[in-house]
């Protein structure tokens, strides 16, 4: 009796240590499953979205969307560069320019606002202070966005849509200063443009009109010349598995110019810049941009002009290749017609492994990337010093002033420079330049500069 009692126990045992099979789940009804799929599939795309590497459009500036109360909005922000120049010069670029002073200057101070009125329209406004007791105005404008055909129009001051150098902002520019290429490039000037770009993001163009001339406040004379000014930019190879990490960009401009009161002239200065005593033959006080002045063709009676500018850029991860050819046709007034060209070729290297980012829809360079910023950095590892981005660059540029009875002067250039990026909005950059000058006067000379420009963006 008791082994009998005693079986009985254990089979309950048993059956009560037994784990029960898991109840059968009920059936959803077909709506529901199929919510919950597409829910899923939503889940899914927002994980490999977030997963994709970052973008690599502009991002100098991302315009707030309105208020929640429907009000214009507004982001302030500014740039300061201060430079430290050295000049070298040998007894004929004193006898041709000069005795240059060294120094130190504001290259730019400047203050900008930037946000939206209403939904489509969008503004910037900026004024730089590093001119003394002469403020100069930036790009300042009211822009319309996703007109039907017409994509985009900007009406105000800012640049022409005119070279890849130019229209790249200056602190996403390789060097100090942007090339000999420069002189043929037009300035901030007062006009109406459309832009837009190919629902691919492989291509852009821009057109507009424009009253040349500006003075630093946007201001010019009833009797300031008139421009037709065009730039279209083409992105035959796209590395999309990198999101541009590889690309080939290709571009050309086209300005058509009616001179203000029947003159043209084309002035630059070596690829760094100081402004210079007003006892300096090369003296230009206040105008940092124009001092000292290396080729100048003076006043050139003419009715108009025409500028071409094709643009290359090829960028092959952390190696960056660019080269821009400008030239000017010139229709003199009681003389010839007059021809005058400049060139560059520059190449650069990042050493810690980035590469230069391209904004698709602007057809220009945008804000560098650095993987590793520098100031102290915290990770798992603990705390450790960032070493921040490097960069080592080269440029070799030609600018040639002289044609027929104008003999403005050959200057070529060979810029070395070291960038050191220590984070994305704060820069260090040094430049050598060694130029020659071929002087119709005085003959050959040759100048060495020395520049240092701690660049920061608030």
């Amino acid at each position: 009796m008791l082994g009998f009692v005693l079986a009985v126990l254990g089979c309950a045992a048993a059956a009560w240590a037994e784990p029960l099979p898991p109840p059968e789940a009920p059936a959803l009804p077909d709506g529901i499953a199929a919510e919950l799929a597409s829910l899923q599939a939503q889940i899914d795309e927002l994980r490999a979205a977030a997963a994709k590497p970052e973008a690599t459009k502009n991002t100098d500036f991302v315009p707030n969307e309105l208020s929640p109360h429907g009000q214009p909005t507004m982001e302030l922000g500014g740039q300061m560069q201060a430079d430290t120049v050295y000049f070298s010069q040998d007894p004929e670029s004193i006898a041709a320019v000069g005795d240059l002073q060294d120094g130190t200057q504001f290259r730019r101070l400047r203050l900008v606002a930037r946000g939206k009125t209403w939904r489509q329209l969008q503004y910037a406004l900026g004024v730089d202070f590093a001119l003394a007791n002469q403020p100069a105005f930036l790009d300042n404008y009211l822009e319309v966005n996703d007109i039907p055909w017409l994509q985009n129009i900007r009406v105000g001051h800012y640049f022409e849509p005119f070279s890849l150098e130019r229209v790249t902002q200056n602190r996403n520019n390789t060097f100090m200063e942007r090339s000999l290429v420069d002189t043929f490039a037009p300035a901030r000037n007062m006009g109406v443009m459309a832009f837009g770009w190919a629902e691919s993001e492989l291509a852009t163009w821009q057109i507009g009109t424009f009253r040349t001339n500006s003075d630093n406040v946007g201001n010019d004379s009833f009797d300031s010349g008139q421009a037709l000014t065009m730039r279209g930019t083409w992105l035959p190879y796209w590395d999309e598995a990198t999101d541009g990490r590889s690309y080939l960009h290709l571009g050309a401009a086209y300005s058509y110019r009616a001179t203000e009161n029947n003159r043209v002239r084309f002035r630059n200065t070596p690829e760094i810049r100081k402004s210079q005593p007003p006892e300096s033959p090369s003296g230009n006080p206040g105008t940092p941009p124009f001092a000292p002045i290396f080729v100048d063709t003076g006043d050139i009676p003419a009715d108009s002009f025409q500028l071409f500018d094709p643009e290359f850029a090829l960028i092959l991860g952390p190696l960056s290749l660019q080269s821009e050819y400008a030239f000017a046709f010139v229709d003199q007034i009681d003389g010839p017609n007059l021809f005058f060209n400049g060139y560059m070729a520059q190449a650069s290297w990042f050493l810690t492994g980035e590469h230069r980012p391209y904004d698709r829809q602007a057809g220009i360079h945008t804000r560098m990337p650095v993987r590793d910023e520098f100031f102290l950095l915290r990770s798992g590892r603990g705390k450790r010093w960032g070493l921040g981005a490097w960069e080592l660059a080269a440029r070799f540029s030609n600018i040639v002033l002289n044609d027929e009875n104008i003999q403005g002067n050959n200057l070529t250039d060979f810029t070395m420079g070291l960038n050191w990026y220590l984070n994305p909005y704060t820069r260090m950059k040094f430049n050598y330049v060694r130029a020659f000058l071929e002087d119709t006067r005085v003959g050959n000379s040759l100048t060495d500069a020395f520049g240092l420009r701690f660049d920061t963006e608030f």
